[in-house]
């Protein structure tokens, strides 16, 4: 089927050309018989045979541009392609900088892994990321940006892919503290309001754009940073102070980092 179309738009495009062609040629016999009609017909079959030639030069010339253009796509996209491939070197020599100054820093074994999907729904804020129980994923190994933010901790593990719950999430918890101070508390999330710093009297000294980072006291390691105070609401009549924390991260599609 396709090389029959092939062959009816060669046929078209010849018979177009053929047409223009004489066309060309009528309009010229006119106009010569009106402004020289003296002229021999060896003349004019001269300049119908250099008319011809003419025409086919310029399809020649037309043919020859398209391979041409061709030609010239095919660099850039071979070029396009290189700039890519050193492009995604670039990035992933970054990202071995980093994890390996994380781990460094955490004395910490880590796992480079993708997030690939987000859920942020009224019931529960969680991401998916690209390894799992073949690469030694397990239930309540934190994940982490390569900065050391902290995003989440494993929730689930299946073959090849993890569910991370995600800071934000309600049921989400982890001792906190705030950096270079003594207040220290409770973090839980509260899903589009970021999170909440519970357990943390009136006496207890804390000023909004403070940092909050982990404490060490449970399972996940200190000083990852959580995120940054954003409101403290301080009522007398009550024991705590009510405390909302932005996450010092945004968890999008890209490279994470598990502790294990």
């Amino acid at each position: 089927m396709r090389s029959e179309n092939i062959s009816k738009l060669l046929f078209i495009s010849a018979i177009i050309l053929t047409v223009l062609i004489a066309l060309n040629i009528v309009l010229l016999h006119a106009v010569r018989r009106q402004y020289a009609p003296g002229i021999s017909a060896g003349v004019s079959l001269f300049d119908i045979v250099g008319q011809t030639r003419e025409w086919f030069g310029y399809v020649k010339q037309w043919k020859n541009l398209s391979t041409e253009n061709a030609k010239l796509r095919d660099l850039i996209a071979n070029q396009v392609s290189t700039l890519a491939t050193i492009e995604a070197l670039q990035n992933e020599n970054d990202i071995l900088k980093k994890a390996i100054g994380l781990k460094t820093r955490l004395k910490r074994d880590l796992l480079s892994a993708g997030i690939f999907n987000i859920s942020l729904g009224p019931d529960g804020h969680y991401a998916l990321i690209n390894k799992g129980l073949t690469d030694g994923v397990t239930v309540d190994q934190m994940a982490v940006s390569l900065n050391g933010e902290l995003i989440g901790k494993i929730s689930s593990v299946f073959s090849t892919s993890s569910r991370v719950m995600l800071i934000t999430d309600p049921a989400f918890s982890v001792t906190a503290r705030v950096l270079n101070g003594q207040t220290s508390g409770i973090i839980h999330g509260a899903l589009a309001d970021g999170m909440n710093f519970n357990l943390i009297t009136q006496v207890d000294v804390i000023s909004e754009e403070d940092i909050i980072i982990t404490t060490g006291d449970d399972t996940t390691p200190a000083g990852l940073v959580i995120g940054v105070v954003r409101n403290i609401d301080n009522n007398d009549t009550q024991l705590f102070k009510k405390i909302s924390v932005n996450p010092s991260v945004q968890p999008g599609q890209g490279s994470v980092v598990v502790i294990r």
